[in-house]
């Protein structure tokens, strides 16, 4: 499983309309924490498999990208979103080391069953 990258062309299809949850990965390369992140999320596909879309998006990369990002409420990076179903149900900010990370991600995809059956954000 690889991560893909999304911009503000194909966002809407890779990530509002998946049919498996995502997690997205804000993130700039003047960022000193996202690139001390990016190997750590790196990892993330291999400990999860095909449950789950992991995709990158980076917030500079032009104008377009600056106002998605801010429209999904990202003041900062790194910040992982994790979107079920078009909506976003949770979010990590900053940097976390890769066990942690993968204790939280897996809380967080365990609700996926839940969401994918709801029609509002889990809570």
């Amino acid at each position: 499983m690889e991560i893909i990258e999304v911009n503000s062309d194909n966002w809407e299809k890779e990530v509002l309309q998946s049919d498996k949850p995502v997690v997205v990965d804000f993130w700039h390369s003047m960022c000193g924490w996202c690139l001390r992140f990016n190997p750590v999320f790196d990892k993330l596909p291999e400990r999860f498999g095909e449950k789950v879309k992991f995709a990158k998006f980076n917030v500079l990369q032009n104008f377009e990208s600056q106002k998605l990002a801010l429209s999904q409420g990202v003041l900062g990076t790194p910040t992982l979103k994790f979107y079920c179903n078009g909506r976003g149900i949770a979010e990590l900010v900053g940097y976390r080391p890769l066990d942690r990370l993968v204790n939280e991600v897996e809380e967080i995809i365990s609700k996926k069953d839940e969401c994918l059956s709801q029609s509002t954000p889990l809570k």
